[in-house]
């Protein structure tokens, strides 16, 4: 009732019409399979269609797989690429894994370390609110993991015992490092630090 108040008498509504007909379908057909990208299509279509256009349609013809390349800008290389050269991630995952890796050993961390805990402050994960220790005890796995549940240190997740453990602090650098950076000259193992005019 609203809208009909607001029409001016004789002046009739546009019918919006789509731009797409059976020559300018019929030609996105063709030059997608031929595989053209997406925006030469638009290009060649004119009439202000755009990409985005261009791309719905394919998608509601439901073509979008009869381009040679699939269309998508990184499928597009990888039709052409050769098959014959065997990639840089192939060649890294052949052969045996280095020993470093095959003989590493998690890290575990003692449990005896936080067995002091209360049983009264242990938190499981839904219980953990802004103010508790969100230290995590034991392997998750496990039906006897918790969290510390003790009070956090000020703007910190942990309780302070558990920021000592968390939180390394950075080894000052040696004694001779500090002294070249000072002189602009460079640090020699087991010696001090050599001046710019003392080098060879």
């Amino acid at each position: 009732m609203l809208r009909k108040s607001f029409v001016l008498p004789g002046v009739a509504k546009r019918r919006r019409v789509s731009p797409w007909n059976k020559a300018r379908t019929r030609y996105l057909r063709r030059r997608w399979s031929q595989g053209a990208r997406v925006r030469d299509i638009a290009a060649e279509l004119g009439h202000g269609t755009t990409p985005n256009a261009v791309i719905g349609k394919i998608h509601r013809l439901g073509i979008a797989d009869l381009s040679p390349f699939g269309g998508a800008p990184g499928r597009r290389h990888a039709a052409v690429r050769s098959v014959d050269k065997p990639r840089i991630a192939d060649w890294r995952r052949r052969g045996p894994l280095p020993a470093w890796v095959v003989n590493a050993k998690p890290y575990v961390e003692d449990a005896r370390l936080d067995a002091n805990i209360p049983r009264r402050r242990r938190r499981a994960l839904l219980e953990l609110t802004d103010n508790t220790c969100r230290w995590p005890v034991g392997d998750p796995r496990s039906s006897r993991f918790f969290f510390c549940g003790a009070p956090p240190a000020h703007n910190k997740p942990y309780c302070a015992e558990h920021c000592v453990r968390a939180y390394l602090r950075p080894r000052a650098p040696p004694a001779n490092a500090r002294a070249a950076a000072r002189d602009g000259g460079t640090i020699t193992r087991g010696q001090g630090a050599r001046s710019a005019g003392e080098r060879r």
